[in-house]
Parts: structure tokens; sequence; C-alpha cells
């Protein structure tokens, strides 16, 4: 258990780990998520679609695996060759600013391969009967 002491600097802390105060502030780091255009889902359109249904369709191609689990392994993977893709974009324009845009897609690149582990092992469970 804590003690009064431990308790009063969380509360410290916590008062100056908030966020941004100013609007100006507020801006920025709104911003911060969006850099790179990967944190968001994939495009709803026709040919993403269409690139996860085939995915998909490869995987359960010969096997017993439910359709969701199938569409979330293929989800993963087009995360992956989507981020991939901008960090060959950046390694091919490689500047010493970018050098820090680029250690982020690591970040990006360590979620997409967590939810395609995830999906994975779901493929890997018997299906439910």
């Amino acid at each position: 258990m804590a003690t009064e002491m431990q308790i009063a600097a969380n509360r410290a802390n916590a008062k100056r780990s908030t966020g941004p105060k100013t609007a100006a502030g507020k801006q920025r780091s709104s911003g911060n998520a969006f850099r790179h255009g990967l944190s968001g889902p994939l495009p709803a359109d026709a040919l993403t679609t269409a690139a996860i249904e085939g995915i998909a369709r490869a995987v359960v191609a010969g096997a017993d695996f439910e359709p969701e689990e199938a569409m979330a392994f293929a989800t993963s993977e087009l995360e992956l060759r989507r981020i991939r893709e901008v960090r060959k974009d950046l390694l091919m324009d490689l500047a010493p600013r970018e050098l820090r845009r680029l250690a982020a897609l690591d970040r990006y690149e360590r979620v997409a391969l967590t939810k395609s582990r995830r999906a994975r092992r779901s493929l890997a469970k018997p299906a439910h009967n």
C-alpha cells in the first residue's frame, strides 16, 4: 500500500502531467497522431477492401477458420504493408530530421505486429462449432 508521502508525490506529478494548457500547445499536440497518417484505420475504399478480402481468402483456403479471424489477420497484414511502404519512402529521402519520423514508424509497426500476432493465434485455434 502506498504511503501518504507517495500519494502526495503522485498527486503533485499528476498536476504537472496533464498535457498542454495553451491553445497553441493543444493545437500542436492534436496533430501528433496524424503526422504519418498511420494512426487511423485503413481507408474504407474498394481497393483496400478487395486487398483485405483477397488476403483473407488466401488464409482461409482449405482451412476451417472463422471469417472474422481471417479478416482481422488480413487487415493487420495490410497495415504492416502500409507502414513498411512509408518507411521505404522515408529511407529513400533520408535526411537528419527524418530520423525522428523513421523512429516513430517503429511504434506503429509494433502495434500492427501485435494485431497480426493476435490474429495468427486466433487462426491457430480450432474453429468454434
